[in-house]
């Protein structure tokens, strides 16, 4: 399981109100088909933002490119080189702004996303606050993980780095952000002055020749669609009862055998 760590280079962290409630209500998150997350402790758990908007689907556009890529098989190729490349976009992305020296041997769709990088930094220079942390708030259906939080032109902005192009649903999954962690900042009485003012997609492209290009796209925030989407999420995937999904657990198999013995007469061998 996955707890948060607060990845950060920033001293006075620790006082931040949002930080010391997540300290003391750690957030665990479990893998499998859904990712879930839960409150340590409690056995409550909630799908993450992710495994809720894949039942928005990403459009035509979308549904276009799959098309395009000839077979169901090319298609789960690409996305699956897509989905590894962005992930160490981000984990060198994240030591970058930690002020972590970075020495890349990586092919140019890495290397021209991470200068991309650089220039965004150069242009905007944001203070980084809080980098990769997970959020769930009792009540609300889901919870997840941002990228960054950064202060701006004196705004607090959320960011998600995107490495491909902009979905509709990019907008859906930094509203939940959005609006998860207001809410702990409406819990804590920490002050509207701890709330996102801005979220933001920061997208990461290879397609340049000659300098980098990011885009630093504003999103909308959306609640009313991300509750419709939430409320379809849950039906989808309710029993026939009707009771919301809960994590599957892992069915313990046993690892010795002998025949003529029986399962019991081997624990107790052991």
């Amino acid at each position: 399981m996955q707890r948060n760590s607060f990845n950060t280079n920033r001293g006075d962290i620790w006082m931040h109100p949002v930080v010391k409630y997540l300290q003391t209500n750690q957030i665990v998150a479990k893998e499998g088909e859904t990712r879930w997350y839960s409150v340590a402790g409690s056995k409550e758990w909630v799908p993450s933002v992710t495994s809720i908007l894949s039942a928005a689907g990403k459009g035509e556009f979308f549904n276009q490119w799959l098309a395009n890529q000839g077979s169901w098989e090319n298609a789960c190729k690409t996305r699956d080189k897509a989905a590894e490349r962005g992930t160490i976009v981000h984990e060198i992305c994240e030591d970058l702004l930690n002020g972590e020296e970075v020495i890349l041997d990586a092919g140019p769709e890495i290397v021209k996303r991470v200068m991309c990088l650089e220039t965004w930094y150069e242009d905007y220079q944001p203070e980084v606050i809080l980098q990769e942390v997970m959020l769930a708030f009792p009540g609300i259906r889901y919870a997840g993980r941002f990228d960054i939080l950064a202060r701006i032109d004196n705004k607090n902005v959320l960011i998600d780095i995107k490495t491909g192009g902009h979905y509709k649903t990019h907008d859906l999954q930094a509203t939940m952000y959005k609006v998860l962690w207001d809410t702990i900042v409406e819990h804590t009485g920490a002050g509207k002055e701890h709330m996102i003012d801005e979220i933001y997609g920061l997208y990461l492209n290879d397609k340049w020749k000659k300098k980098p290009n990011p885009t630093f796209k504003q999103l909308k925030f959306l609640p009313n669609v991300v509750e419709g989407v939430v409320n379809l999420w849950y039906w989808l995937n309710s029993d026939y009862r009707g009771a919301d999904p809960r994590p599957k657990e892992s069915m313990k198999l046993p690892s010795n055998f002998k025949l003529g013995v029986t399962q019991d007469e081997l624990e107790n061998l052991l």
